[in-house]
């Protein structure tokens, strides 16, 4: 395993990795921001949905305050505790924020049989694209988290033109079928049974409407029969995105793989006792450049970090995140 080297302290009644985890939901964490919402269009007739910190048209026309691209993780969207804070963190620091949506999280189901999936990069090499073009001289920076972080790192070392300044990933499953295999072991199940009835939920909606007939072939009892990810993945991920099977999903989708060819400024951010990933996935520094930085924590858990500020727990996962975005938008100039 790597050398444990992080900043992060846990805060002292949160150091349990669940206890981290769970954090947010416990404490009935209140979501901050209200966002303003876009749908954009996709060239295969789909959309997303998009949710900005101020009116796209503020957050697009104003150069001198850079932009923040939020990617959620599985199930995820701007309301996920993470992603809420990190918006309203980024507004606080003057930076403008928005979220992509992947394909049916926002609170609406997509046009096409399709999903998406944790090497998916089309979409958001596409929406980033999108806003390069929009204003090719607003600072671009990204933040991705869990799944998100996946897609990311893997779309980073897809497109070494990618119009990112930095980018930053935590907690992401960067070995998909280790991960797979993680998150059916001990507690880590009851994550597993939360998000898999999400998807399944989506699915089984697709099915009513005959969005996916011909791609995937079970019905829908066979569906609620599918009781883990390794299961799921290979009846539905893989037939409706054109992968062979399962093992060709985690194979051609882990983020490891990628990683050599990234060349971007990249924070990759690990904690070792996350309960949705593994060893497999924390990356060594044979498998990386120069540019990319890698912390790995003893402790919190899966998208928590929560520390101590003024004697109550504190999102520390914000405030690493834009310290890092701001040092390398101030050093380095657009990535080309």
């Amino acid at each position: 395993m790597p050398e444990i080297c992080s900043t992060f302290i846990p805060h002292p009644l949160l150091s349990n990795c669940h206890l981290q985890t769970l954090w947010s939901r416990l404490s009935r964490y209140p979501p901050q921001m209200r966002p303003y919402w876009q749908s954009l269009a996709l060239p295969d007739g789909d959309f997303i949905d998009l949710a900005w910190s101020e009116s796209p048209e503020t957050c697009l026309n104003e150069n001198s305050k850079p932009l923040l691209i939020l990617f959620h993780g599985l199930e995820g969207s701007v309301r996920s505790p993470y992603a809420d804070h990190l918006m309203c963190a980024a507004r606080a620091k003057g930076w403008h924020a928005v979220t992509m949506h992947f394909r049916g999280c926002s609170g609406r189901i997509n046009r096409t049989h399709r999903a998406y999936h944790s090497g998916d990069t089309t979409d958001a090499r596409f929406f980033i694209n999108w806003l390069a073009k929009k204003n090719p001289l607003k600072p671009l920076a990204a933040a991705s988290f869990s799944l998100g972080g996946n897609m990311l790192v893997k779309l980073l070392g897809e497109d070494p033109t990618l119009p990112l300044r930095a980018a930053v990933a935590a907690s992401a499953p960067l070995a998909l079928g280790p991960s797979s295999f993680r998150i059916d072991q001990g507690f880590s199940r009851v994550y597993r049974g939360h998000l898999l009835g999400s998807l399944k939920r989506k699915v089984a909606i697709k099915m009513d409407a005959g969005l996916v007939q011909g791609f995937i072939h079970i019905n829908k009892t066979e569906l609620q029969r599918l009781d883990n990810f390794r299961q799921f993945d290979d009846k539905v991920t893989a037939p409706l995105h054109g992968f062979a099977n399962v093992d060709d999903y985690y194979d051609s989708c882990s983020g490891l793989r990628f990683l050599p060819q990234v060349r971007h400024s990249l924070l990759i951010i690990h904690a070792a006792d996350d309960p949705f990933t593994c060893e497999a996935s924390f990356a060594t520094p044979d498998q990386y450049h120069d540019n990319v930085s890698y912390e790995l924590a003893e402790r919190g858990g899966h998208v928590g970090f929560i520390g101590i500020a003024n004697k109550r727990p504190a999102f520390w996962l914000s405030s690493r995140i834009l310290s890092y975005l701001q040092e390398q938008l101030c050093a380095s100039p657009i990535h080309k």
